[in-house]
């Protein structure tokens, strides 16, 4: 059996904008939950396309990567965390099949309103095993050794305590066994 894995990916905003000069942004200092919700809440309806403005549409295949080296199988109970407009959560639903089980949790209503809304025009058979749920990554409403799997695509940068949301995550997820 493949080891399951913890897959953080984040951090390419700020590397591919690395040959910009700094003056160019001007963004207002974010230091607090509440403000980072209220910024991702703004621009969840444009947020896919920043993304695939910002990455040159490279984020689709990181997200296809980290989805495949989680080591989900059909019939798998899966996290994706900070999970925005649902993306990874749609790829998980396609490799945990329709009797798998996929929660997206994010902080933020609006982005998971973007996710849901997709997953109704979207309307794949396996895409009905997703459940969208408003929560904290420091405070996770699951029990302990729940998923076989938990991906976080770049929302770790987000995260006000990363400690604690890390710390959570190894309490939900099932222990992984070797090969």
């Amino acid at each position: 059996m493949a080891s399951l894995q913890l897959q953080l990916s984040f951090g390419y905003l700020s590397s591919s904008c690395r040959h910009l000069p700094i003056s160019t942004f001007s963004y207002p200092s974010i230091r607090c939950a509440n403000d980072r919700q209220l910024l991702f809440n703004r621009i969840a309806p444009v947020y896919d396309n920043l993304n695939d403005l910002l990455s040159l549409g490279q984020h689709r295949i990181w997200k296809r990567m980290a989805v495949s080296w989680t080591g989900a199988k059909l019939g798998d109970c899966v996290l994706d965390l900070c999970c925005g407009s649902g993306d990874l959560a749609f790829l998980l639903s396609e490799k945990v099949g329709s009797n798998g089980k996929v929660s997206g949790l994010d902080f933020s209503k609006e982005q998971l309103l973007m996710a849901s809304s997709r997953q109704h025009l979207l309307s794949k058979a396996c895409y009905k095993n997703i459940e969208w749920i408003e929560g904290d990554a420091t405070d996770l409403p699951f029990p302990d050794c729940y998923f076989d799997a938990i991906t976080m695509g770049y929302g770790l940068r987000n995260v006000v305590d990363k400690r604690k949301a890390v710390q959570e995550m190894f309490r939900v997820l099932k222990p992984g066994v070797d090969d």
